[in-house]
């Protein structure tokens, strides 16, 4: 089996000089996300010793 490229290319590569500024919905969502960590990992961690102590009594 033989294949013959003529030229060498990469799709989709191209250089980019400008930069892409966050808006200030993203900023926005980002910093809610941050905010919100803390509680979503305590709640996990609540959820994991309630069924862990349920577990147990069985």
């Amino acid at each position: 089996m033989n294949a013959t490229t003529n030229e060498a290319r990469l799709a989709g590569f191209r250089n980019v000089s400008e930069t892409i500024e966050a808006t200030e919905s993203t900023r926005y969502a980002q910093n809610n996300l941050l905010s919100e960590l803390p509680g979503a990992v305590f709640g996990l961690l609540t959820l994991g010793y309630i069924v862990s102590s349920l577990i147990s009594l069985a």
